[in-house]
């Protein structure tokens, strides 16, 4: 009885997995390595261009958080209004959103930068959340104004990237107001539909601290095409950094979204080559988003890539197996009918032969003369 109950309760467990993973081979065993500091700083940087690219040398911060999925990279200018350059890499379509500190003494308020590409051109909205009551208002129905600057965007198939800039010492009382240049909080968040917001955990941001240069890193993802459910494939994941040589011994984390959230599939590392190998066995069909994230270590930036994963059904599958069967079928039925009409001939043959002894045939020769 016990073990037919633990039996039920592992189909339970096992049907709730939308995907089953397991980490494949990924090289020798890790030795210790630095993890990305839990503050995250804004170098003072110069001028920059907002574009919606991004390009090795343009930032020199950056932080992947686990919870939104949303990569942020960052820079100090040294201005009058303490203007901060950001940079995000969002796979979400609706809004994705970037939170401040709005004052020295922070009681709870944050300046808010809500950005979209839902639509043919981004937009930005500059607003004030509270959040005692969550609630958000945009700075122009305040009295206040919008004050996101130089917005640039691009859409990607499988993300999109924002670039823009926020006054951290705003003349707009409903933006940030931040004099004393040490340190304030920040948060991401994003959209998952138009109402209902998915936050990150309160991070921490110190200005115009200055800190060595971190070099570019790259991830990259080659999933199989072509893959159905319940079929055991390969995806294949690599790091480089900007001259495109492998980083080795690097932890890249993985994970799919699925119809109940993210699903994290656990962290590989890189071997020799900067390859890492994620087995992974999908129990459903459907259109999964794929991500894989480095998240930064001492000198080296964070990076993220996306994949679009369509999966077909197994009754896909099986309906070519079906189309190939009837071909099969189709050639027995046509030996087996040839077989039958040899027999049939064969038995109109011998009642032939039974009727007429002397072969059935009446031969009458004739002359011309009668």
């Amino acid at each position: 009885m016990r073990r037919m109950a633990w039996i039920f309760f592992m189909a339970i467990l096992l049907s709730l997995l939308p995907l089953g993973v397991s980490l494949g081979p990924v090289g020798p065993m890790p030795t210790a390595q630095a993890t990305h500091q839990v503050d995250i700083y804004c170098p003072t940087t110069g001028e920059y261009v907002s574009d919606g690219v991004l390009e090795p040398s343009e930032y020199s911060e950056s932080f992947f958080d686990s919870k939104t999925k949303i990569l942020v990279y960052l820079g100090c200018l040294e201005d009058d209004a303490g203007t901060m350059r950001i940079a995000l890499v969002s796979p979400w379509d609706e809004w994705t959103e970037v939170r401040f500190q709005a004052s020295d003494q922070w009681d709870g308020s944050f300046n808010v930068v809500r950005v979209s590409m839902s639509g043919p051109m981004p937009i930005a909205m500059d607003g004030f959340l509270r959040t005692s009551d969550a609630s958000f208002v945009p700075d122009q129905i305040l009295g206040g104004t919008d004050d996101v600057l130089d917005l640039a965007a691009t859409h990607h198939d499988d993300y999109h990237i924002f670039e823009f800039g926020v006054p951290l010492r705003s003349s707009d009382a409903y933006d940030s107001q931040i004099s004393t240049g040490d340190s304030i909080y920040f948060q991401l968040a994003y959209a998952s539909d138009t109402e209902t917001f998915i936050e990150s955990d309160p991070h921490s941001i110190n200005l115009g601290t200055t800190r060595p240069p971190r070099r570019w890193t790259s991830v990259e993802l080659s999933l199989p095409g072509g893959s159905a459910a319940k079929e055991v494939a390969e995806m294949l994941v690599s790091l480089r950094d900007e001259m495109s040589r492998p980083l080795s011994l690097r932890p890249v984390s993985v994970f799919a979204s699925t119809a109940f959230g993210y699903l994290d599939m656990g962290i590989v590392y890189t071997n020799e080559q900067g390859v890492a190998v994620v087995n992974y066995t999908p129990r459903d069909e459907g259109v999964y988003l794929i991500g894989a994230a480095f998240p930064g270590e001492e000198g080296y930036l964070a990076s993220v890539a996306w994949h679009h994963l369509v999966l077909a059904p197994p009754t896909a599958q099986l309906g070519l197996f079906l189309r190939g069967l009837l071909v099969i079928e189709a050639l027995i039925a046509l030996v087996v009918g040839g077989v039958w009409a040899t027999y049939a001939y064969s038995f109109y043959v011998l009642r032939q032969s039974l009727r007429f002894p002397d072969g059935g045939l009446s031969i009458e020769f004739r002359t011309g003369r009668r």
